[in-house]
């Protein structure tokens, strides 16, 4: 059945014009079909179509299920990468993998410091319907690495460092907390800095390692997201 998103869901709903728009031309929507929406807080509804136009689809919908948010959500805190694709393709893998939340943060080696909120929020969206998961992951306002780790937000959980300094480290994968939220901070193409690592150590946050292998910031991010959803079924 075709996946629908609309952050506000009521019993007589009706799409925007992109969606009806959609659903009238390339779908081919017909009074009476089915369909399903979901509005990414854990409610999926069904919808029959009353109203079919191309400029405002009305469906009736009904309350199917009520799923409560994971109690043990991963925020990737992350600095985009040069390459905008490599970050889209990232946004769009985390959603499918069921990332709680996406924190990108600008560093002292970042080499981009411009978001693209919308566009990203519709990576997103895109993701929830087609991955058909009822919670959408939370794209939260970028901001400046030292601000991550001064703020009341990173305190909050359990928080880890990945780098690839030469240093002692444990393996995220082996200090995932089970059952309970945490975040990680995946450096920029270069890495963090040292200062950089060392603030976050000071602030209390632990610094681990993905593996042996140099990953890409993406793919590191991906690995992480993947090693926190394994980690639970510990």
């Amino acid at each position: 059945m075709r996946f629908f998103y609309a952050p506000e869901v009521s019993p007589l709903h009706q799409l925007d014009a992109d969606e009806s728009k959609h659903m009238v031309r390339v779908l081919r929507a017909n009074t009476g079909d089915e369909f399903e929406i979901v509005d990414g807080r854990g409610r999926r509804y069904k919808g029959v179509l009353k109203e079919a136009n191309k400029r405002c689809c009305v469906l009736a919908t009904t309350l199917l299920e009520e799923v409560p948010a994971p109690s043990a959500g991963l925020t990737l805190v992350i600095a985009p990468t040069k390459s905008t694709e490599r970050f889209e393709w990232l946004l769009e893998k985390a959603m499918e993998y069921g990332a709680h939340r996406i924190q990108p943060i600008w560093t002292e080696r970042s080499e981009r410091k411009v978001s693209k909120d919308d566009r990203w929020n519709r990576i997103l969206i895109s993701a929830l319907k087609q991955s058909k998961q009822l919670w959408l992951t939370e794209l939260a306002p970028a901001m400046p690495w030292t601000d991550w780790v001064a703020s009341e937000n990173s305190q909050r959980s359990k928080g880890f460092v990945a780098h690839c300094e030469p240093t002692d480290k444990l393996h995220f994968f082996d200090e995932v907390p089970v059952g309970a939220p945490c975040w990680i901070g995946i450096g920029p193409e270069g890495d963090f800095t040292s200062v950089e690592i060392e603030m976050a150590q000071k602030a209390g946050f632990t610094p681990v390692s993905l593996g042996d292998q140099r990953l890409r910031t993406e793919t590191a991010g991906l690995a992480a997201v993947q090693m926190h959803q394994l980690a639970q079924r510990r």
